[in-house]
């Protein structure tokens, strides 16, 4: 398709029959390394993370008739969300003329197929839409009702390799607080694949960067796609340019990785840079759930007490409505994007 080529009604409604799916997974857990994967495959658009399905659906979810306001109005708030426009490289206008043209029919999951679509123009056969945002553990009932057909990949990663990656980006104080929430985080996810269970791929970040080929494959196969080769030979080549082009030293720092090869090493890194003693601690808080779920073995040092969180777990509670409360009010999620999580 040329670039800014009006679509025509058939296109329009072909866009519309895209499945969208999800890569849902706890920060730090290889969520970014597997988006560029998939969308290095020619059939996938799955731009960087941002927020907008969620961000927006709270006021335009419902909404059955789409004006020349409605449009101007959802673009509008679409290009607040910086994420969407420092990385997806949209055409304002041009979105805004498309959605125009498509207002008869025009709906709130079409209206974000076509922002996908338009995120990457030079895929010509594309089957399927993928979001990757790890906040949307907090949001798969809503997902679900947005997307019915959605699939879902789940993605794990082992929470002592988790609690290490989070320390090199942020300051963390008690690493049981980060075990904690790895399990509370995929508690939810289970949660709702139990309601879904045919919905649901799960991979770990272990087996992705261990044996990438195979394990894409699966999850290739689970969406009815063919296999293509390039999103482990070439998984760079699935970078948007705003992404590539990120000289932010703070961005540097949190993706990193991803701008080199596939590093098989980050698996056992945790051995190296954790104490006995936290470990103990951290074992006493997941331990159990990370063997019993997903097979994370324990190193059988002596347990302490596991209880003792009401704190870590009144902050969980916090962040957790504090995120469902600001994405169902722009005004208010936007200012806590500009004063509290400015330099997130």
């Amino acid at each position: 398709m040329p670039e800014n080529r009006p679509l025509t009604p058939e296109e329009l409604k072909a866009i519309g029959l895209i499945p969208m799916n999800f890569v849902v997974g706890k920060e730090r857990s290889g969520t970014t390394l597997l988006q560029l994967m998939l969308n290095a495959h020619p059939n996938i658009v799955a731009p960087p993370e941002a927020r907008f399905i969620i961000l927006l659906y709270f006021r335009y979810g419902k909404t059955k008739i789409w004006t020349e306001k409605v449009i101007t109005n959802f673009c509008d708030d679409l290009f607040r969300e910086v994420l969407f426009r420092n990385f997806w490289g949209v055409d304002k206008t041009y979105l805004q003329t498309t959605l125009l043209s498509a207002k008869e029919f025009l709906n709130f999951q079409l209206a974000c197929k076509i922002v996908f679509k338009l995120s990457s123009p030079e895929k010509l056969d594309l089957r399927l839409f993928f979001d990757k945002n790890p906040i949307y553990y907090y949001f798969l009932p809503e997902l679900a009702k947005i997307f019915p057909e959605a699939k879902y990949i789940h993605i794990v990663r082992d929470y002592r390799a988790n609690l290490v990656s989070h320390r090199k980006i942020f300051t963390v104080k008690k690493g049981t607080d980060i075990a904690f929430r790895w399990v509370k985080v995929n508690k939810l996810i289970e949660e709702a694949k139990s309601l879904q269970p045919n919905n649901y791929f799960t991979i770990t970040y272990e087996a992705l960067v261990l044996n990438p080929a195979q394990n894409l494959e699966g999850a290739c196969s689970f969406f009815n796609i063919p296999f293509n080769m390039n999103m482990v030979e070439n998984h760079q080549s699935g970078m948007f340019s705003g992404f590539q082009n990120n000289n932010r030293e703070r961005f540097q720092k949190v993706h990193h990785n991803v701008f080199q090869p596939i590093n098989p090493k980050l698996i056992d890194e945790w051995k190296e840079q954790m104490t006995a003693e936290e470990l103990v601690s951290v074992e006493a808080v997941a331990g159990e759930y990370g063997e019993q779920k997903y097979g994370y073995k324990t190193l059988n040092l002596i347990k302490e007490n596991s209880g003792g969180y009401f704190i870590t777990n009144l902050k969980y509670i916090v962040i957790k409505a504090l995120y469902r409360k600001s994405f169902a009010n722009l005004w208010l999620y936007y200012f806590i994007k500009r004063y509290v999580w400015r330099h997130f």
